[in-house]
Protein backbone atom coordinates (compact mmCIF):
# COMPACT_ATOMS: atom_id res chain seq x y z
CA UNK A 1 0.00 0.00 0.00
CA UNK A 2 2.91 2.36 0.69
CA UNK A 3 3.91 2.49 -2.98
CA UNK A 4 0.32 3.07 -4.11
CA UNK A 5 -0.14 5.77 -1.48
CA UNK A 6 2.92 7.69 -2.68
CA UNK A 7 1.85 7.37 -6.31
CA UNK A 8 -1.62 8.74 -5.60
CA UNK A 9 -0.22 11.51 -3.38
CA UNK A 10 2.15 12.64 -6.13
CA UNK A 11 -0.62 12.70 -8.74
CA UNK A 12 -2.90 14.76 -6.50
CA UNK A 13 -0.07 17.17 -5.65
CA UNK A 14 0.65 17.72 -9.33
CA UNK A 15 -3.00 18.58 -10.01
CA UNK A 16 -2.89 21.18 -7.25
CA UNK A 17 0.56 22.66 -7.91
CA UNK A 18 -0.06 22.89 -11.67
CA UNK A 19 -3.27 24.83 -11.09
CA UNK A 20 -5.52 22.19 -12.62
CA UNK A 21 -7.23 22.14 -9.22
CA UNK A 22 -7.14 25.77 -8.11
CA UNK A 23 -7.79 27.19 -4.67
CA UNK A 24 -11.35 26.44 -3.52
CA UNK A 25 -11.79 23.55 -5.95
CA UNK A 26 -13.97 20.75 -4.53
CA UNK A 27 -12.13 17.48 -5.03
CA UNK A 28 -13.83 14.26 -6.14
CA UNK A 29 -15.23 12.09 -3.37
CA UNK A 30 -13.15 9.30 -1.84
CA UNK A 31 -15.23 6.70 -3.67
CA UNK A 32 -14.83 8.50 -6.99
CA UNK A 33 -11.05 8.60 -6.54
CA UNK A 34 -11.01 4.93 -5.55
CA UNK A 35 -12.69 4.10 -8.84
CA UNK A 36 -10.51 6.50 -10.84
CA UNK A 37 -7.18 5.26 -9.48
CA UNK A 38 -8.16 1.65 -8.79
CA UNK A 39 -7.06 1.68 -5.15
CA UNK A 40 -8.69 1.12 -1.77
CA UNK A 41 -10.36 3.80 0.31
CA UNK A 42 -7.62 3.40 2.93
CA UNK A 43 -5.02 4.39 0.34
CA UNK A 44 -7.01 7.44 -0.78
CA UNK A 45 -7.59 8.54 2.81
CA UNK A 46 -3.90 8.30 3.61
CA UNK A 47 -3.04 10.48 0.60
CA UNK A 48 -5.68 13.04 1.59
CA UNK A 49 -4.45 13.12 5.18
CA UNK A 50 -0.95 13.85 3.89
CA UNK A 51 -2.29 16.70 1.75
CA UNK A 52 -4.04 18.16 4.80
CA UNK A 53 -0.87 17.89 6.91
CA UNK A 54 1.15 19.77 4.29
CA UNK A 55 -1.37 22.56 3.76
CA UNK A 56 -2.63 21.57 0.32
CA UNK A 57 -6.28 20.92 1.19
CA UNK A 58 -8.89 21.22 3.92
CA UNK A 59 -11.48 18.53 4.70
CA UNK A 60 -14.90 19.28 6.17
CA UNK A 61 -17.21 16.55 7.38
CA UNK A 62 -20.34 16.43 5.26
CA UNK A 63 -18.97 18.82 2.63
CA UNK A 64 -15.88 17.16 1.24
CA UNK A 65 -12.27 18.08 0.46
CA UNK A 66 -11.31 21.51 -0.88
CA UNK A 67 -8.03 22.84 -2.28
CA UNK A 68 -6.44 25.31 0.12
CA UNK A 69 -3.21 25.71 -1.82
CA UNK A 70 -2.48 29.34 -2.69
CA UNK A 71 1.09 30.56 -3.14
CA UNK A 72 2.57 34.05 -3.28
CA UNK A 73 4.02 34.79 -6.72
CA UNK A 74 7.64 35.92 -6.82
CA UNK A 75 8.65 37.20 -10.25
CA UNK A 76 12.15 36.36 -11.40
CA UNK A 77 12.72 40.10 -11.75
CA UNK A 78 13.00 39.81 -7.97
CA UNK A 79 16.66 39.15 -8.63
CA UNK A 80 17.05 42.67 -9.97
CA UNK A 81 15.35 44.35 -7.01
CA UNK A 82 15.44 44.30 -3.25
CA UNK A 83 13.22 41.88 -1.37
CA UNK A 84 11.30 44.77 0.17
CA UNK A 85 8.37 43.85 -2.08
CA UNK A 86 7.80 40.75 0.07
CA UNK A 87 5.88 41.99 3.08
CA UNK A 88 6.40 40.75 6.61
CA UNK A 89 9.09 41.05 9.25
CA UNK A 90 12.52 39.57 9.77
CA UNK A 91 14.09 37.68 12.65
CA UNK A 92 17.88 37.59 12.95
CA UNK A 93 18.94 34.08 13.90
CA UNK A 94 22.71 34.46 13.74
CA UNK A 95 25.47 37.04 13.33
CA UNK A 96 29.06 35.85 13.08
CA UNK A 97 32.37 36.88 11.54
CA UNK A 98 34.05 34.46 9.11
CA UNK A 99 37.16 34.39 6.97
CA UNK A 100 36.33 35.12 3.34
CA UNK A 101 36.76 32.33 0.83
CA UNK A 102 38.92 32.82 -2.25
CA UNK A 103 35.77 33.43 -4.31
CA UNK A 104 34.48 35.95 -1.75
CA UNK A 105 37.76 37.88 -1.83
CA UNK A 106 37.63 38.05 -5.61
CA UNK A 107 33.97 39.07 -5.83
CA UNK A 108 34.08 41.58 -2.98
CA UNK A 109 37.56 42.92 -3.76
CA UNK A 110 38.70 42.36 -0.19
CA UNK A 111 42.20 40.96 -0.72
CA UNK A 112 43.91 44.10 0.55
CA UNK A 113 44.33 45.15 3.29
CA UNK A 114 44.50 41.94 5.29
CA UNK A 115 42.00 43.28 7.83
CA UNK A 116 39.33 43.14 5.16
CA UNK A 117 39.65 39.42 4.48
CA UNK A 118 36.82 38.76 6.93
CA UNK A 119 33.13 38.84 6.16
CA UNK A 120 29.95 38.84 8.23
CA UNK A 121 27.46 36.00 8.01
CA UNK A 122 23.90 36.99 8.95
CA UNK A 123 21.12 34.38 9.00
CA UNK A 124 17.63 35.83 8.67
CA UNK A 125 14.15 34.31 8.92
CA UNK A 126 11.27 36.02 7.12
CA UNK A 127 7.94 35.84 8.95
CA UNK A 128 4.38 36.36 7.70
CA UNK A 129 2.62 36.81 11.02
CA UNK A 130 4.11 33.95 13.01
CA UNK A 131 4.62 31.74 9.95
CA UNK A 132 8.28 31.36 8.83
CA UNK A 133 8.48 31.56 5.03
CA UNK A 134 12.04 32.35 3.86
CA UNK A 135 15.39 31.39 5.36
CA UNK A 136 18.25 33.61 4.17
CA UNK A 137 22.01 33.58 4.62
CA UNK A 138 23.90 36.77 3.81
CA UNK A 139 27.70 36.91 3.53
CA UNK A 140 28.64 40.61 3.53
CA UNK A 141 32.05 42.26 3.18
CA UNK A 142 33.15 43.61 6.54
CA UNK A 143 33.35 47.22 5.29
CA UNK A 144 29.60 47.10 4.45
CA UNK A 145 28.42 45.12 7.47
CA UNK A 146 28.20 47.90 10.08
CA UNK A 147 24.40 48.43 9.84
CA UNK A 148 23.84 44.66 9.99
CA UNK A 149 25.97 44.17 13.08
CA UNK A 150 23.79 46.75 14.86
CA UNK A 151 20.51 45.04 13.93
CA UNK A 152 18.15 44.01 16.71
CA UNK A 153 16.60 40.53 16.84
CA UNK A 154 13.52 41.65 14.87
CA UNK A 155 13.29 44.11 12.00
CA UNK A 156 10.47 45.45 9.84
CA UNK A 157 13.01 46.06 7.07
CA UNK A 158 14.91 43.53 5.00
CA UNK A 159 18.70 43.44 4.96
CA UNK A 160 18.59 44.83 1.41
CA UNK A 161 16.58 47.81 2.64
CA UNK A 162 18.88 48.38 5.61
CA UNK A 163 22.01 48.41 3.43
CA UNK A 164 20.28 50.66 0.87
CA UNK A 165 19.22 53.21 3.48
CA UNK A 166 22.60 53.22 5.23
CA UNK A 167 24.74 53.72 2.13
CA UNK A 168 22.33 55.85 0.10
CA UNK A 169 22.33 53.43 -2.84
CA UNK A 170 19.85 50.76 -3.76
CA UNK A 171 21.13 47.30 -2.90
CA UNK A 172 19.93 44.63 -5.34
CA UNK A 173 20.00 40.85 -5.63
CA UNK A 174 21.41 39.99 -9.04
CA UNK A 175 22.84 37.04 -11.01
CA UNK A 176 20.26 34.87 -9.33
CA UNK A 177 19.95 31.12 -9.88
CA UNK A 178 17.01 28.97 -8.81
CA UNK A 179 16.80 25.27 -8.01
CA UNK A 180 14.51 22.85 -6.21
CA UNK A 181 15.94 21.19 -3.11
CA UNK A 182 14.89 18.72 -0.46
CA UNK A 183 15.38 20.56 2.86
CA UNK A 184 17.92 19.37 5.41
CA UNK A 185 17.28 19.18 9.16
CA UNK A 186 18.24 22.81 9.82
CA UNK A 187 15.97 24.16 7.07
CA UNK A 188 13.06 21.98 8.26
CA UNK A 189 13.53 23.22 11.82
CA UNK A 190 13.52 26.91 10.90
CA UNK A 191 10.75 26.79 8.26
CA UNK A 192 8.67 24.06 9.93
CA UNK A 193 8.84 21.90 6.81
CA UNK A 194 8.25 18.26 6.07
CA UNK A 195 11.69 16.73 5.26
CA UNK A 196 10.16 15.08 2.18
CA UNK A 197 8.98 18.36 0.66
CA UNK A 198 10.57 20.17 -2.27
CA UNK A 199 11.43 23.83 -1.83
CA UNK A 200 12.78 26.73 -3.84
CA UNK A 201 16.44 27.59 -3.37
CA UNK A 202 18.14 30.60 -4.91
CA UNK A 203 21.48 32.31 -4.68
CA UNK A 204 22.78 35.58 -5.98
CA UNK A 205 25.14 38.51 -5.58
CA UNK A 206 24.28 41.66 -3.58
CA UNK A 207 25.33 44.83 -5.41
CA UNK A 208 24.90 48.58 -5.05
CA UNK A 209 23.70 50.84 -7.87
CA UNK A 210 27.29 51.71 -8.80
CA UNK A 211 28.10 48.03 -9.32
CA UNK A 212 29.99 47.53 -6.06
CA UNK A 213 29.60 43.97 -4.78
CA UNK A 214 28.77 44.03 -1.07
CA UNK A 215 28.26 40.30 -0.61
CA UNK A 216 26.35 37.19 -1.60
CA UNK A 217 23.12 35.64 -0.46
CA UNK A 218 21.28 32.33 -0.49
CA UNK A 219 17.57 31.92 0.20
CA UNK A 220 15.27 28.99 0.84
CA UNK A 221 11.60 29.69 0.04
CA UNK A 222 8.84 27.53 1.50
CA UNK A 223 7.51 25.88 -1.66
CA UNK A 224 4.00 25.70 -0.18
CA UNK A 225 3.88 29.50 0.05
CA UNK A 226 5.90 30.81 -2.88
CA UNK A 227 6.32 30.03 -6.55
CA UNK A 228 8.49 31.77 -9.11
CA UNK A 229 7.33 33.16 -12.44
CA UNK A 230 9.21 34.13 -15.57
CA UNK A 231 8.25 35.76 -18.85
CA UNK A 232 9.92 34.39 -21.97
CA UNK A 233 10.53 36.61 -25.03
CA UNK A 234 8.06 36.11 -27.86
CA UNK A 235 9.65 34.42 -30.86
CA UNK A 236 7.14 34.38 -33.76
CA UNK A 237 9.53 32.47 -36.01
CA UNK A 238 9.42 29.48 -33.63
CA UNK A 239 7.80 26.43 -35.23
CA UNK A 240 6.30 23.49 -33.40
CA UNK A 241 6.43 19.95 -34.75
CA UNK A 242 3.67 17.51 -33.86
Amino acid sequence: MALKFKTILTQLQIKIISGEWSEGFKMPTEMDMCAQYGVSRVTIRRALEELVANGYIIRTRGRGSFVLFNRELVDLSYFQTSDSTIKGRYKILLKEKLFATVTDRQQMNCDDPDSNTQIWHVKSLHLMGDKPTILSDYYIAERFAEPLVKMEEYSEKSIFEIISNYYGQKCSFTKGKVAAITPNEEICRHLHLDPRSANLWCRGICVLDDGTVVGRCTKIFDGLIYEFAMELPHTPELRYLY
